[in-house]
């Protein structure tokens, strides 16, 4: 297999295809499921034009979230909404960074600014819930499988692309340490023990050459920029893991932690309003079992 494979293609071509309006529906009517108010949250980020999907040929490719530090309002923009299963669900994720600076609106900005570890809290449980919303309304294990293989495809990339990366960084630094050159020659080798360690034989071809073109590995003031992505899915889906247990009362405290992202720990936040603690390796468990429930569908397909 090659590190980027495509997802299979629909039987007879035919994929996910919503127009604008509907994404944002399917969206706003998964996310309604948690509380009615975080539905009514995406209502205004489209009634206020607040989300920007529109394509044109000046227009790098990607999404991200930002935010105005006046108006303390959200901004979503997306390089072209295609109404693809994937460009649906990265309008979650992007919508759920937004929710995350939404709820803080009213707090000092100085309480606003949380760490990158717990930057994904809201993203990836907005995404998750899209997610499963979408594989309980497909039709045909067609559409199914489309759905399952972008759970495996995040697994893989969260728990085995980014690892690899974290294992690079390590090794880099632990070079700098010690006082040794960092030739072109010593990057690619390294890369290469990277993607064989966490993939072993499962990789036909390995990018030796991934630490020249990834931005993550060269940003001067930051290190190890890879880590919080594992960190931040692992850690959200454990929040996520929690709604059985917390009932209704678990909207109320989940608003809480990510109001307290910016003041507290991942440890201190998850303690105070889950009543966990990420010592505790039940906690992990609960995301782990997420992901093993999601990958025992997609290989029953």
């Amino acid at each position: 297999a090659h590190l980027m494979a495509p997802p299979p293609p629909a039987p007879g071509g035919q994929s996910l295809e919503v127009d604008y309006d509907a994404g944002v529906a399917m969206v706003r009517d998964a996310v309604s499921g948690v509380h009615p108010d975080v539905g009514e949250f995406v209502t205004k980020m489209k009634e206020e034009k607040w989300i920007d999907g529109s394509a044109g040929d000046k227009r790098s490719p990607g999404a991200y979230c930002t935010k105005f530090s006046k108006s303390r309002t959200p901004r979503v923009y997306m390089s072209a909404y295609s109404g693809t299963f994937q460009h649906v669900s990265t309008l979650a994720h992007e919508l759920g960074h937004a929710y995350h600076n939404w709820v803080m609106r009213d707090m000092e900005l100085a309480e606003t600014r949380y760490p990158m570890n717990l930057a994904e809290t809201a993203s990836i449980f907005f995404e998750t819930v899209v997610g499963d919303t979408l594989i309980d309304l497909s039709k045909t294990d067609e559409e199914r499988l489309q759905y399952r293989w972008y759970d495996a495809e995040s697994a893989v990339a969260f728990l085995m692309n980014i690892p690899a990366r974290y294992d690079f960084d390590c090794a880099v630094h632990a070079a700098r340490e010690e006082g040794k050159m960092l030739t072109p020659a010593f990057l690619k080798d390294e890369m290469s023990k990277a993607w064989k360690n966490w993939y072993g034989d499962s990789l036909e071809v390995v990018d030796d050459m991934f630490w020249a073109s990834k931005l993550h590995f060269h940003i001067s003031g930051l290190s190890f920029y890879n880590f919080p992505y594992t960190f931040g899915y692992m850690f959200a889906l454990g929040v996520y893991a929690q709604q059985e247990a917390k009932g209704e009362d678990f909207y109320d405290a989940y608003v809480a932690l990510l109001r307290d992202t910016g003041r507290m720990s991942a440890e201190e936040v998850v303690q105070k309003h889950l009543g966990c603690s990420l010592e505790d390796p039940d906690f992990w468990r609960g995301s782990v079992r997420i992901i093993e429930t999601k990958i025992d569908a997609f290989e029953e397909l």
